[in-house]
């Protein structure tokens, strides 16, 4: 088997292909290519990656909608872990764990970053809000079709609120982290997800967390899970599991976290499909 990939560290062995049950791919910089978009090859090796047997699942800060809409593409049963990790749904669409942020919280972080130079998201429930336009964000989300709703954040109910998310420059964007974690560290998970995007979830909400709740129903070991991923928000997913594979495009933070783990391609290199084809597919 050829390897296209950074060699192994002598102290790691990749597992049989016959011991994987399971492979996690965020999207974003993972499975999406740099358009956002599901290449025809990747859908194509998933497909075959499921045919033999081994489970696909997704883990992504997008909102459920967007990624149903997507996940459709792939022509798999594939649960979803979505808003990073604060709503599980199976295949069929059922809720199967969600943990929201308390309306108060989410209250008190929109007056705070009120101050700063910031778009502002709200995901809630089975949509997406924002006070201006963000043609960028649009893009983003051409394939799955998912759009926003223009809205009046002090006139909304905010309950439910799944994740909130700011896109901005990023020197602006760790001002904002700073003023957030000085008043709400202990009371909200705050994290980056690339340099222009900074996301905000109910405490102990995680892709790791999430796909930790998701193995034990399904009564499957994190140790014979591979997940695949590139930003920070993935780093305690990548760790759960029995191997974790870090992408060539992600950040130098990122990697320096995880400095002896295998590197797949960049998303741009269809870097999934190929190490599928090449670890995975029987």
């Amino acid at each position: 088997m050829t390897n296209h990939f950074t060699s192994l560290p002598s102290t790691l062995t990749f597992p049989d292909r016959d011991h994987v049950q399971l492979v996690v791919a965020d999207m974003d910089g993972t499975l999406l290519n740099a358009e956002h978009k599901l290449s025809e090859r990747t859908i194509q090796t998933v497909q075959r990656l499921v045919k033999q047997g081994t489970e696909f699942m997704l883990a992504t800060g997008r909102h459920y909608e967007d990624v149903h809409l997507m996940a459709k593409q792939l022509g798999v049963d594939a649960c979803l872990i979505t808003s990073n990790g604060a709503r599980i749904h199976d295949f069929r669409g059922q809720v199967l764990y969600e943990n929201q942020m308390p309306a108060h919280l989410v209250e008190a972080v929109l007056a705070v970053s009120r101050e700063f130079d910031v778009h502002r998201n709200l995901y809630q429930q089975d949509s997406w809000f924002v006070e201006e336009p963000h043609e960028a964000l649009l893009a983003m989300h051409d394939q799955s079709g998912f759009r926003y709703q223009i809205s009046d954040f002090n006139a909304l109910d905010l309950s439910r609120i799944d994740k909130i998310y700011f896109t901005a420059e990023h020197a602006m964007l760790v001002l904002l982290e700073r003023a957030l974690s000085a008043q709400f560290s202990a009371l909200l998970n705050i994290t980056f997800t690339s340099p222009e995007y900074l996301e905000v979830m109910n405490l102990g909400v995680s892709k790791g967390m999430a796909l930790s709740k998701l193995l034990e129903m399904k009564g499957k070991s994190a140790l014979q899970t591979v997940a695949l991923g590139d930003g920070m928000n993935d780093l305690d997913m990548l760790r759960l599991v029995g191997f974790g594979v870090v992408m060539e495009n992600a950040s130098e933070t990122v990697k320096s976290h995880l400095p002896t783990m295998l590197r797949a391609k960049s998303n741009a290199e269809e870097g999934v499909a190929e190490f599928i084809e090449s670890y995975l597919i029987k």
